[in-house]
Order: C-alpha cells, then structure tokens, then sequence
C-alpha cells in the first residue's frame, strides 16, 4: 500500500511539474507575441487586427504546422489556396526569431483551443 501511496504522490507531482513548466513556456510565448508586435496582424480574444485571427488555432493547426508558419512562412503561405492580404513571409524575412522565441510561441498558440 505504501509503495502504491509513493508512487502516486510521485506521478502527480511529476505532473505537476510538467504543467508549470508548460504554464512558463506559455507566459513566454505571450511575451513573445507582445515583443514581436504579431497583433500588428493577428488579433487574439478581439485584441489586435482583424485580419488574421489566431482564436482556435491551436485546434486547427498542428503543432507541427504551427512551428510551420514560423520558421518556414513561404513554404506555409505557397500552400493556401486563398493568399493571405499580407504576406506573413515577407514580414518574416526580416523578423527571424531565435529557436526559445520558436518554442514559446509555439506553446502560447497550441493554447489558444
């Protein structure tokens, strides 16, 4: 009983540990989308422009396909069948974000359900 006991306690704050580190890398990652100034196109909970609204995207999107969209934008955009009104990929040109900027924002949008 004892050992059931500890090895629970032990998950629970393994997994506790595992959410606050998630919880930090999404804190990040909205700090990220601030310093980076993305409502300039993308709008979240009616905050920023219209244009592009990011509610839901992480359950639209894979994470995957997230990370797409910031390291590789003209690979994501070619694929569209409709283009966007501005191009994502000429901004991005000049905007490169580091790999932990990548990472934090990735989180940030996989949230956003």
């Amino acid at each position: 009983m004892r050992t059931v006991f500890v090895t629970l306690v032990g998950a629970v704050l393994a997994t506790s540990a595992v959410l606050a580190q998630d919880a930090a890398k999404i804190a990040a990652g909205q700090k990220v989308y601030a310093d980076e100034k993305c409502s300039t196109c993308h709008q979240i909970a009616g905050k920023g422009a219209k244009t592009s609204p990011l509610d839901g995207v992480g359950a639209k999107l894979s994470e995957a396909d997230i990370r797409g969209w910031l390291t590789n934008t003209a690979a994501m955009e070619a694929k569209l069948s409709k283009k966007p009104p501005m191009s994502m990929a000429t901004y991005m040109k000049t905007h490169k974000l580091k790999d932990a900027d990548v990472d934090a924002l990735t989180a940030y949008l996989m949230s956003l359900k």
